[in-house]
């Protein structure tokens, strides 16, 4: 077993594309608040910190009694819509199935609700390569990325230690995370909210950051396709 056992995935922009069915649940709760629609490249840009984080800044810094009233609406939506427009990833599949086959333990870890992601997870048929699903719940006191507490959470529910884990994401939440948590190593793929120009901006370093899960793959883990 190698010195890293334990992989966790980020799951929007790394996994899935997730992004063309979070697009259309903005824009129906937004027309129901009689609010005007957003473009599908402003939504993206904006996926990835908490919801409440994102819509209020959608909002302009609204109310949070109104805040909380569109995340309810957005939440129920987006529950009874998510599996629309669900795609996955080019290599997502690959990766899972390989590193499982090599004896790495596997994990979601992301912001989104637990429900949405085993549902998701069992749609595309990831559920078979997955050790754990660590996710987030709707009490506003659940932990998220990338607080600290949050990456401890995560490396207790897989029984692992920092230095056994390593992290798979998308954006630079997902790589404070992984240093929150001490992770021994942490990889971006651009695939998902931002290009790799921004990632280093955002400090995450130029090394760790490649185009696609086949290209991470076959150089961080030495799969073969």
């Amino acid at each position: 077993m190698p010195a890293v056992q334990t992989i966790f995935f980020d799951l929007d922009g790394t996994l899935v594309d997730h992004f063309r069915a979070i697009h259309r649940c903005y824009n129906h709760i937004l027309r129901e608040f009689s609010l005007p629609e957003r473009s599908f490249a402003d939504i993206k840009k904006r996926i990835g910190p908490p919801l409440a984080a994102t819509v209020a800044e959608l909002l302009d810094r609204a109310e949070p009694e109104l805040v909380d009233r569109f995340c309810r609406r957005f939440r129920a939506h987006m529950q009874e819509t998510f599996l629309d427009g669900l795609d996955e990833l080019p290599g997502a599949g690959w990766i899972l199935d390989q590193l499982h086959r090599q004896g790495y333990h596997l994990a979601i870890f992301t912001n989104k609700q637990f429900r949405t992601v085993e549902a998701i997870c069992t749609h595309l048929g990831f559920d078979k390569f997955l050790a754990a699903i660590v996710a987030t719940e709707e009490r506003t006191d659940c932990p998220r990325k990338p607080e600290p507490r949050f990456s401890l959470h995560a490396l207790a529910t897989l029984k692992t230690t920092a230095e056994q884990a390593t992290m798979v994401g998308d954006s630079a939440v997902d790589h404070r995370a992984a240093v929150a948590g001490n992770f021994v190593k942490s990889y971006s793929v651009t695939t998902g909210t931002h290009g790799r120009e921004e990632l280093i901006e955002q400090g995450v370093p130029a090394d760790t950051i490649f185009s696609d899960l086949f290209t991470l793959g076959m150089s961080a883990f030495h799969l073969k396709r």
